[in-house]
């Protein structure tokens, strides 16, 4: 039993210590109007996988083949504008790569236009991620199909991420949560005394 536990005291010791890989794939099909995604810690331990389809006003996440959630425009505009994305700095970015397929049969100088954009974009991306050493790879193509119509890209991210450090980021958004309605009570109470 003592070897069990410390066995297991040792795994969450460098769990929370040591440097975890999340492998972040998504695959767009504008055309089947279907955004396929999954997540993986360590390229082996799967997380999460699914769908996320568009709807009339917003988007719509398929967690199983009965289930899915439904996210209103309106509410990722109004969260965007109310939430500190402070959790999000326990992750860095280790390694992107990305893979874009464009055709348009009637207009193939179009779909060379938007590839060459395309191509520009991720260069300036590409440069200035790598200049502050925030990421170790880097890597974009595009397809251009001239004899077919597609919209299609693929990507693959790479992120860092230490559990300690997203726990007590964590922690910290849950502890100011708490003031605040704390302090909100409060005040509320105070009016009501006056």
């Amino acid at each position: 039993m003592s070897g069990f536990f410390l066995f297991s005291t040792l795994t969450t010791v460098v769990q929370l210590l040591f440097p975890m890989f999340l492998n972040v794939t998504l695959f767009l099909d504008a055309q089947g109007r279907k955004m396929y995604f999954s997540l993986y810690i360590l390229r082996i331990f799967k997380v999460y996988g699914g769908y996320a389809t568009l709807y009339d006003k917003g988007i719509a996440f398929h967690l199983t083949k009965n289930r899915a959630v439904l996210l209103p425009f309106a509410e990722i505009l109004d969260a965007r504008n109310k939430i500190e994305f402070k959790l999000t700095r326990g992750f860095y970015l280790y390694a992107f790569s990305g893979v874009a397929e464009l055709g348009a049969r009637s207009e193939p100088a179009a779909a060379i236009l938007t590839a060459a954009l395309l191509q520009t974009a991720a260069g300036i991306a590409a440069g200035t991620i790598i200049k502050r050493k925030k990421c170790t790879s880097f890597k974009n193509d595009v397809i251009v199909y001239p004899d077919k119509d597609c919209v299609k890209a693929s990507v693959r991210i790479i992120l860092v991420f230490n559990f300690l450090a997203v726990i007590l980021a964590a922690a910290k958004i849950i502890l100011q949560t708490i003031l605040g309605k704390i302090n909100e009570y409060k005040r509320s109470r105070a009016k009501q005394k006056s």
